[in-house]
């Protein structure tokens, strides 16, 4: 069974943080995703979080992110992003819209060639 009041306090947690992060496309970040709905990404372990790529900056505040996961799949709906060794999915269906409150430390960021190589991935999915 899915934890929803865990989450709820979390949540509440962190729609109160004053954030200072400044986003950039490219970095992945670890993200407070939460427990969702259905079939929907979700977070893990007690946070709720799981790392996620800031595919596109909209404002100071929001940006289109996807969230990653250790597990390698094939198939279009995803990127497979190798970094100092590490192959991560990038989850291209699972995109969505976020607000950096959810936002915690940087990971790592990839390489411009990457980010463009993931966004023409993300746009061939979104228009297949």
């Amino acid at each position: 069974m899915k934890n929803f009041s865990d989450w709820n306090k979390i949540k509440i947690k962190t729609d109160e943080v004053k954030s200072e992060i400044k986003i950039r496309e490219g970095e992945i970040r670890w993200c407070r995703i939460g427990m969702n709905v259905g079939s929907e990404i979700l977070g893990k372990g007690e946070s709720f979080k799981r790392p996620v790529l800031i595919l596109k900056k909209f404002t100071g505040d929001v940006f289109l992110g996807i969230p990653l996961t250790s597990k390698i799949h094939d198939g279009n709906w995803y990127y497979i992003l190798e970094h100092e060794g590490v192959k991560r999915s990038i989850i291209l269906n699972q995109a969505r819209l976020l607000d950096k409150k959810r936002l915690e430390e940087k990971m790592f960021e990839v390489f411009k060639k990457q980010l463009i190589e993931i966004k023409q991935a993300y746009c061939n999915l979104i228009l297949s």
